[in-house]
C-alpha cells in the first residue's frame, strides 16, 4: 500500500491542488504469506479429508490471504488513526512554533484575492523578521508575476532577511507547467526552499506519511518542514516515516498558536521571538486535507489546513518524535504465539461455545498489549492482518472439529424440512427442549393464500396432471414463503397458510408479509400463463392477512402434534383471503398490517364487516408499484374519499373509473354497490 505525494502550498486560494505521482515506498501492513504457510503445513494433520476436502481447504487458505491483503489495508488505516488521535504519547508539541494564517478576513482588506497581495506579504514578513525568530517559513507558491514592484519588494525582503526564510516550492513532477516552474525557481533564487508536498494514503487521502522530500535534478531536495529545520542546524534522514500529529487530552488535534495576517502589523514583536513562524492559508476548501483526527471529530476538525499540518511535521523534525515500525516478522511474532494457542483450542474437545470465546480474548488480549506499546513507546505494529489470519485459521481448524456433528445436525434438518417448515425444524435443533406440548402469546401476521376455482380445474385435468400443476404451484408458493422469512403452517390442498412472528421474532413482519403476497401474485401469474399455453386455466392466487395477538405454539396429542398459530388473528387473516371474491380484490389486508407497511403501493378497499365481528375492518389491496399503478391509485383515492364521506359525487367518480379501468374488478365493485343505492365504505359480507 503506498501514499500518493500532493501539493499543499501555493501563493494564491484560485489555484489548483495539485497532485504527484510519487509513491512513498513503505508499507504498514506485513505479508500474509506466513499465515497461509501454517494453514498448509497444519492440512498434513487432517487425514479424513478426501480429494474434494482438500482442494476446498486449499482454496478457503488462499482466499483468506487474498481476502486478508485486501481487507487489512484500509481497516489498519483506521485502527492506526484512533490509536494516533485517542492514546498516542504526542500530547506536548514544541512550545516555538507559531502560525501566522491567511483568512478570508485577510483577503477582504484587498482588491483582488489572487494572488496575494505580495507587498502586504513583504511588510508581514519584515515585521516578523525584525522579532528575530528562528526561521519563517511561507507556505505559498510564487508560480506566476503579479506587480512588478510588489513581486521585486517581497523578493529584496527574503533575500536580505537576517533570519532564515524558506518558501514553498514544488517542480513539474507536482503538476506545474513549465512556466510556473521557471518562474518559481527565478523567483527569490537566493532563499532557501522546501518541497510543499504531504504524503496523501493512496485508499482514502488522508495524511498519514510524513514526506521527507524527493530526488530531484541529481539532488535530494527537502521537504517544507525539513528545510525549515535544517535553517536551523536539525537534519534528519532521508526516509519516509508515519506522520506524527499532536493531540489533546480529549482527543483532538493539537492547536499551535494562531494569529492573523492583517494582526501582524500591529502585534507584540513578543509573539514571533524566538520562535519557528509558518505563513499559510486558512481558507475554507482552499488547502486543506484530512487527517486522522477526522475519523472521531469529523471534517469540520480533522480536515486541517495545510500551513497547520506543515507545523506538526516540524514539531515531529524539532522533538524527534517518531513512530517506531518493526520488521515484519517481529511486528507478527505476538500474534504468531497467540495463533499457534488458538490452533491448539480449537482442535481439543472443548465445548463449541468455549472456542470462540477463547479465540476471541487471546486475540483481544494481544491487541490491548499491542496498543499499550504504542501509547508508551509510540512502537507500531501490524495489528488488523495477523488478527485476521489467526480468527480464519481458527475457523478452519474449528469447522473441521465440527463438521460430523454439523454433517447429522444438517441430515437431520433437511430430512425434516420436507415435513416441517423449515424455520420450526431450525428452531427445533437449535432447542431441542422446545419440543413439547403448549404455546406462547406472540404478535404475529398471519398469511393465507388460496387458488380460485381449482375444484373447478381438478375435475377437468387428470390426476397425474393435476399433481404436476399443484406440485410446481406449491413449489413455487413454499419457496417465496421460505425466501421472505415466513413460517409455514400447513399446506392444504392448493392453500397455503404462514405467520410471521414465531418462531423467531420479526421486527418488520408486517413488510414481509406484504412483498411475500405481491411476490406470490407475480408467481401465480406467470404459472397462469404456462398452463394457458399448456391449454388449461389456472385460477388467481387470493391472499388474506393479518396481524395481532395469537398463541402459537405445539397442538395436538403425545403422539402427534403440529406447530401452528391459533386465535382471533388467524382466523380473521382466513376470512379475509375469502373477502377477496366477494370484493373483487387479489389481496386482503388488514389495516393492522397496511399502517406498518407503508413504503408499499396501498389502496383502500373497504370496511369489511365479517359475520361475528362487532366492528368493521379497514381493508387495503396491496398493487405493485408500476407507474400506471400509481396513477390508478391516485384517481381511485379521489373517487373512494368521496365514497367513504357519503358524497353524492362518488357516484359520477367511480363512473369515470369504470370507463378507465374496465378490468379492475375492485373498482366494479364498488361502481356497482353505488348504482344500486349503496353509498359509504362498509361493506356487509354475511356469509364471510
Amino acid at each position: 500500500m503506498g501514499d500518493t505525494v500532493s501539493l499543499l502550498g501555493r501563493d494564491s486560494p484560485g489555484d489548483n491542488l495539485l497532485d504527484a505521482p510519487e509513491r512513498v515506498c513503505w508499507q504498514r501492513s506485513a505479508s500474509t504469506g506466513l499465515g497461509v504457510y501454517l494453514g498448509v503445513r497444519t492440512l498434513g494433520r487432517i487425514v479424513s479429508l478426501q480429494r474434494g476436502g482438500i482442494a476446498a481447504s486449499l482454496a478457503y487458505l488462499g482466499l483468506l490471504g487474498l481476502s486478508t491483503a485486501l481487507v487489512s489495508p484500509p481497516l489498519e488505516n483506521i485502527l492506526r488513526d484512533v490509536m494516533m488521535v485517542s492514546i498516542s504519547p504526542f500530547t506536548h508539541a514544541p512550545p516555538n512554533i507559531v502560525v501566522v494564517s491567511i483568512t478570508e478576513q485577510t483577503l477582504a482588506n484587498f482588491p483582488y484575492r489572487s494572488p496575494l497581495d505580495r507587498a502586504f506579504l513583504a511588510d508581514i514578513v519584515a515585521r516578523i523578521e525584525s522579532a528575530r525568530p528562528l526561521a519563517i517559513g511561507i507556505d505559498l507558491l510564487f508560480d506566476q508575476a503579479t506587480e512588478p514592484e510588489k513581486d521585486a519588494r517581497l523578493e529584496t525582503v527574503i533575500e536580505t532577511a537576517s533570519v532564515p526564510v524558506v518558501i514553498a516550492s514544488a517542480s513539474r513532477t507536482d503538476g506545474l507547467t513549465q512556466r510556473q516552474s521557471d518562474y518559481l525557481n527565478a523567483f527569490a533564487p537566493s532563499a532557501k526552499r522546501g518541497l510543499a508536498a504531504l504524503s496523501h494514503d493512496n485508499l482514502d487521502g488522508v495524511v498519514r506519511g510524513a514526506f521527507p522530500g524527493r530526488e530531484a535534478d541529481g539532488g535530494w531536495t527537502q521537504s517544507f518542514a525539513a528545510a525549515i529545520a535544517a535553517s536551523t542546524g536539525i537534519s534528519r534522514g532521508h526516509w519516509p516515516e508515519e506522520m506524527v500529529y499532536y493531540r489533546t487530552a480529549n482527543s483532538l488535534p493539537f492547536n499551535f498558536p494562531t494569529y492573523p495576517a492583517q494582526a501582524v502589523p500591529l502585534a507584540p514583536l513578543s509573539w514571533f521571538e524566538g520562535k519557528y513562524v509558518l505563513i499559510g492559508m486558512d481558507l475554507q476548501q482552499i488547502d486543506h486535507h484530512p487527517t486522522p483526527f477526522a475519523l472521531l471529530s469529523g471534517a469540520e476538525i480533522g480536515v486541517l489546513p495545510g500551513v497547520a499540518i506543515h507545523a506538526h511535521s516540524l514539531a515531529r523534525l524539532l522533538s524527534g518524535d517518531r513512530i517506531t515500525i518493526p520488521w515484519p516478522a517481529a511486528g507478527y511474532a505476538p500474534m504468531l504465539l497467540v495463533g499457534l494457542f488458538c490452533l491448539w483450542v480449537v482442535s481439543r474437545p472443548n465445548p463449541v461455545v468455549f472456542k470462540p470465546v477463547a479465540v476471541a480474548g487471546a486475540v483481544l488480549l494481544v491487541w490491548i498489549g499491542e496498543a499499550w506499546a504504542f501509547a508508551r513507546f509510540a512502537i507500531l505494529v501490524p495489528m488488523v492482518a495477523p488478527a485476521l489470519l489467526v480468527l480464519g485459521l481458527s475457523a478452519f481448524f474449528g469447522f473441521l472439529a465440527w463438521r460430523r456433528d454439523a454433517k447429522a445436525r444438517h441430515f437431520i434438518q433437511n430430512a425434516f424440512s420436507k415435513y416441517v417448515s423449515p424455520a420450526v425444524v431450525a428452531a427445533i435443533v437449535k432447542e431441542p427442549d422446545a419440543l413439547h406440548l403448549g404455546g406462547e402469546r406472540r404478535e404475529v401476521t398471519c398469511v393465507f393464500t388460496d387458488v380460485e376455482g381449482f375444484t373447478s380445474l381438478s375435475e377437468k385435468l387428470a390426476p397425474e396432471v393435476l399433481a404436476d400443476v399443484l406440485n410446481e404451484y406449491l413449489d413455487g408458493i413454499c419457496e417465496l414463503f421460505i425466501e421472505h422469512g415466513a413460517t409455514i403452517d400447513k399446506v392444504i390442498g392448493d392453500a397455503v397458510v404462514g405467520f410471521f412472528g414465531a418462531p423467531a421474532a420479526q421486527n418488520d413482519q408486517a413488510e414481509r408479509a406484504v412483498s411475500l403476497a405481491l411476490a406470490v401474485q407475480d408467481l401465480a401469474q406467470r404459472l397462469r400463463e404456462r398452463s394457458a399455453g399448456r391449454g388449461h386455466s389456472f385460477g388467481t392466487t387470493r391472499i388474506g392477512i393479518h396481524g395481532g395477538p395469537a398463541i402459537v405454539g405445539n397442538f395436538g396429542g403425545n403422539r402427534f402434534f403440529n406447530y401452528t398459530a391459533i386465535g382471533d388473528t388467524v382466523n380473521t387473516a382466513a376470512r379475509l383471503e375469502g373477502a377477496n371474491k366477494y370484493i373483487g380484490t387479489k389481496n386482503c389486508i388488514s389495516s393492522e398490517v397496511a399502517k406498518q407497511a407503508t413504503r408499499f403501493l396501498l389502496r383502500p378497499a373497504g370496511v369489511l364487516h365479517l359475520k361475528g365481528k362487532n366492528q368493521g375492518i379497514e381493508a387495503f389491496e396491496a398493487m405493485s408499484r408500476t407507474s400506471e399503478n400509481t396513477i390508478l391509485c391516485e384517481e381511485y383515492a379521489k373517487a373512494y374519499a368521496l365514497l367513504a364521506t357519503d358524497d353524492k359525487l362518488a357516484t359520477a367518480a367511480f363512473e369515470l373509473l369504470v370507463t378507465n379501468y374496465p378490468q379492475d374488478a375492485l373498482i366494479a365493485f364498488h361502481h356497482s354497490r353505488l348504482a344500486s343505492g349503496r353509498f359509504r365504505a362498509d361493506i356487509h359480507l354475511a356469509d364471510k
